[in-house]
């Protein structure tokens, strides 16, 4: 049921109850990891509950390339079963992002998985570039942003250190504000007409940008002031930077980088754009034009010097190689984005000894227009770069895919060990470990795990990785019950120690138990329930009551029910993984794999739910069943 069922319930009493549901991937085929000997021709995913097709989404790619695979969702109204259509399928490692809009209640989820298809081993390519080509329209929107924050801060800057005439009302400041917001402006609405569900971490990072160059503007003209539009012209090339390759593979670090790269590049173009013009206006006065390129000389050294390590340490986190850097498009791209670079410091070096060391205004009116043309190639390659896919790091298979599915009967269990979920699923002769954080976030986690046989017999096992928190061995569990003490670890988390029961040999799945309990709950006129929820082990859990609803309303709540509105009858028709209890029943045992979500279902005399125990990304939620109307209950059997 869930923490989120007991703000559903209070807003109940005050008003019209409505289920916040949303539909889950509960299942899909091919399913995640598994290895096929040949590409499908179609992929099938089935959700928690009915989805609008015509709003579900499904982006098929292949891992390392970035190369899609052309796939069509096939229309049928509102189902709870999606069907993919692909066009040409090499083999390879495909990626499967989807995303839907619940028919029940317009809410969004999203989520991927991955399968192998045909000869497929080693590592996931590194020197291929990853992505589409660039994006015509975001290309130039990136130009235009580039060209504007130039024009707009080496205006400030030149206007603070190297001409005074140079205003905040200034012609080319103004032009430079204006064509900063028109470039995100652009980026903005390309983004969000290219995302139908709703507005993407670019579109807003996009948006914002465009709100601090407009506000840069304001202050223009409110203030006339260098400094304030400085600010905000800063302020927007650090949230531009925000969506770059270093920041978001790197993190925090990555942005600081890729920020200082962005902004500081753009003061270095823009004041050289801006010495430039002096040397057209002020070519008659030799005394003026020296002394103002003698100041944009002692102002470009610090730049270029922070522009080429912050511009090397970019390269070093986006590259996984350096081989990556004549083997992929984006390596060769910041190779020809070097060359130019270094073009532009040997014209830069020979003007400024030759011109200012010798006061020879000739010589810099011939290399000053030279150079400024090659940093504005470096800008329009820049623009290109940014929206280039970067090659991917070289991965482990299996780290990708997670292990093989398991395959015959398989035991289940799941628990928090701190605020980690642990998960441990054994069948096949192998036993799969699998640690999540509450924020689904990959984490590198770490486990100790001891194994207690039915006969007492301690046994260590010491699992190999096979992924982000990711863990398997081969272990063929004896007859009984076998008690697993997993101790897990990872940064940034309290962990702790769980102890899962696993009970072999496991029962056949049986899909009709669940359909059966649904169908008697949905009978029930009223049941009440004390629920206690905790999201770390270690600390004390909150329990609340549940005021009575009927049986039904209960369903359409529960994700194992179907999660439907609580005025319909909920159906669970796409859960196939559902056993029966061998030991502490009468209940069963439900897993959603796509959630994830392990359930564990206690029945009472009656086939009612008597308690339940849910497991999901960050919680255990208990359950204990009260029925108000003994009366009404259904007959035993």
């Amino acid at each position: 049921m869930g923490a989120w069922l007991v703000a559903v319930v209070v807003l109940g009493t005050v008003g019209a109850g409505v289920a916040s549901a949303h539909a889950f991937l509960v299942g899909s085929d091919p399913a995640q990891g598994s290895r096929l000997a040949r590409p499908p021709s179609t992929i099938t995913l089935a959700f928690s509950e009915r989805v609008v097709t015509s709003a579900t989404t499904v982006t098929v790619r292949l891992a390392g390339s970035g190369r899609r695979v052309p796939a069509t969702v096939e229309q049928a109204g509102d189902t709870d079963t999606v069907r993919v259509r692909l066009g040409a399928s090499p083999d390879g490692i495909y990626v499967v992002s989807w995303q839907d809009v619940s028919a029940e209640d317009g809410h969004v989820a999203f989520g991927e998985f991955a399968f192998a298809a045909g000869a497929v081993s080693g590592t996931v390519p590194a020197t291929v570039q990853a992505g589409a080509s660039p994006d015509p329209v975001r290309v130039a929107a990136t130009v235009l942003f580039l060209f504007g924050l130039s024009l707009a801060a080496g205006g400030a800057v030149t206007g603070l250190v190297v001409d005074r005439s140079i205003t905040a009302r200034s012609a080319g400041v103004r032009i430079g504000l204006l064509a900063t917001t028109a470039g995100a402006v652009m980026a903005f609405v390309d983004n969000v007409t290219g995302q139908p569900a709703g507005l993407s971490h670019v579109g807003l990072l996009t948006g914002i940008a465009a709100l601090l160059a407009a506000t840069a503007s304001f202050a223009a003209s409110a203030f006339r002031r260098l400094i304030p539009v400085l600010i905000g012209l800063v302020a927007a090339g650090v949230v531009w930077a925000a969506d770059g390759h270093p920041a978001l593979v790197g993190g925090t670090l990555g942005l600081v980088v890729n920020a200082v790269h962005l902004v500081v590049g753009a003061v270095w173009v823009g004041t050289l754009g801006y010495l430039l013009v002096g040397l057209v206006r002020h070519r008659g006065d030799r005394n003026r034009l020296l002394g103002m390129a003698g100041r944009y000389a002692r102002l470009a050294l610090p730049l270029v010097i922070v522009l080429a390590g912050a511009g090397g340490l970019s390269a070093l986190e986006a590259l996984p190689s350096w081989s990556s850097l004549y083997s992929s498009g984006y390596g060769q791209l910041i190779l020809v984005k070097t060359g130019l670079f270094a073009l532009a410091l040997g014209l830069a070096g020979w003007s400024r000894r030759r011109g200012i060391g010798r006061r020879q205004a000739s010589t810099l009116a011939r290399a000053v227009p030279v150079e400024a043309g090659v940093v504005a190639v470096i800008l329009v390659v820049t623009a290109v770069l940014a929206n280039t896919g970067p090659p991917v790091k070289a991965r482990p298979v299996a780290a990708l895919l997670g292990p093989a599915p398991l395959t015959g009967p398989v035991t289940r269990a799941a628990g928090l060990a701190g605020q980690l979920n642990v998960a441990v699923a054994a069948g096949s002769g192998q036993l799969q470990i699998q640690v999540l954080a509450p924020n689904q976030a990959k984490i590198a986690a770490r486990v100790n795990i001891d194994a207690i046989y039915p006969n007492g017999k301690d046994i260590g096992l010491f699992p190999r990785a096979c992924g982000n928190g990711c863990f398997t061995q081969t272990l063929n569990l004896p007859g009984g019950t076998t008690h697993l003490h997993v101790t897990a670890a990872a940064a940034g988390w309290t962990g702790g120690t769980w102890v899962a029961t696993l009970n072999w040999p496991p029962p056949a799945n049986d899909p009709e138990l669940l359909t059966r309990l649904v169908a008697t709950m949905d009978t029930v006129p009223a049941v009440a329930a004390r629920e206690t929820v905790t999201s770390n082990s270690t600390t004390p859990a909150f329990t609340t009551l549940i005021p009575p609803m009927s049986g039904r309303s209960l369903m359409g709540l529960e994700v194992y029910g179907g999660g439907s509105d609580p005025g319909e009858s909920a159906s669970s028709s796409s859960i196939t993984d559902v056993a029966p209890l061998t030991v502490g029943g009468p209940g069963l045992q439900v897993y959603l794999p796509g959630t994830p979500v392990w359930a564990t279902l206690w029945l009472d005399s009656h086939g009612r739910l008597a308690r339940d125990r849910i497991v999901d990304l960050g919680h255990v939620i208990t359950d204990a069943f009260t029925y108000p109307n003994p009366s009404n209950s259904p007959p035993p059997g």
